[in-house]
């Protein structure tokens, strides 16, 4: 019956006001839910957007720490590479006869004034040996022996005293280590001639050094004329922080 009646009074046309405002109700309530899973849409598309974009970022920042760490492996193959060729090049061209040995414990603070090496009395090496890198330059000697390793003191320890002299004017006298931090060119009597930039090396009056090794270079002289003896500090040649590939002068 009720159907009926609405069916008569939508031919009579009564309700054309009523179906035009449900009409915009409902248009309206269509459209604002069409924008808004538009806009869900858009939302949930630029959120996968960015996801990707972190997740290829990330990927090509794993990328780039690779090669990274690979590059720097690659650098670090090729200076020790380069290095290890110029001590064979050096072991290859020296009057001296050497044994190569090789770091294993190095304080890179100085704080020890020690490097262990990595061969020892079955090698034939022996307690007061000098310790040398190319060309010719000592860095210390061996202070204790074991069947495989042996301890290197360094030069700037203050137990390793040095007969050294001046290379341009001949100048004699004794290096000492200043613990780690210089060595001392000590005992040079006033007659002799010292300058800043001379070049040091061993004098070969000990048993304990073969003459000609190359210790460092002046760096400044402290004594006055009233002094028995003048005094000079050396500044090493090597680097004795990062020593790798040395050798044992038989």
């Amino acid at each position: 019956m009720l159907l009926a009646l609405l069916l008569i009074f939508d031919q009579k046309g009564y309700l054309g006001a009523l179906k035009d405002g449900y009409f915009r109700v409902y248009g309206t309530i269509t459209q604002k839910l069409t924008q808004g899973v538009s806009a869900i849409k858009v939302s949930f598309g630029t959120f996968f957007i960015i996801k990707n974009l972190a997740s290829d970022n990330a990927r090509l920042n794993q990328q780039v720490d690779e090669l990274s760490f690979a590059n720097a492996r690659l650098k670090s193959a090729q200076d020790e590479n380069l290095a290890l060729r110029r001590a064979l090049n050096f072991k290859e061209g020296s009057p001296l006869d050497l044994v190569p040995v090789e770091a294993l414990l190095l304080d890179p603070t100085g704080f020890t004034q020690t490097v262990i090496v990595d061969k020892g009395e079955n090698y034939n090496l022996r307690v007061n040996q000098p310790i040398v890198v190319s060309p010719g330059i000592l860095v210390g000697k061996i202070t204790k022996i074991y069947p495989n390793s042996a301890e290197v003191t360094l030069i700037t320890d203050p137990d390793v005293v040095i007969n050294a002299e001046a290379v341009d004017s001949g100048a004699k006298g004794l290096i000492k280590g200043q613990h780690g931090l210089a060595l001392a060119f000590d005992l040079i009597t006033q007659n002799e001639l010292i300058k800043t930039g001379d070049n040091v090396i061993t004098s070969g009056l000990s048993e304990d050094f073969p003459r000609g090794l190359l210790i460092g270079e002046i760096s400044s002289i402290r004594s006055t004329g009233s002094d028995l003896f003048q005094k000079a500090f050396v500044a090493p040649v090597a680097d004795l922080r990062n020593l790798r590939f040395l050798f044992a002068v038989q």
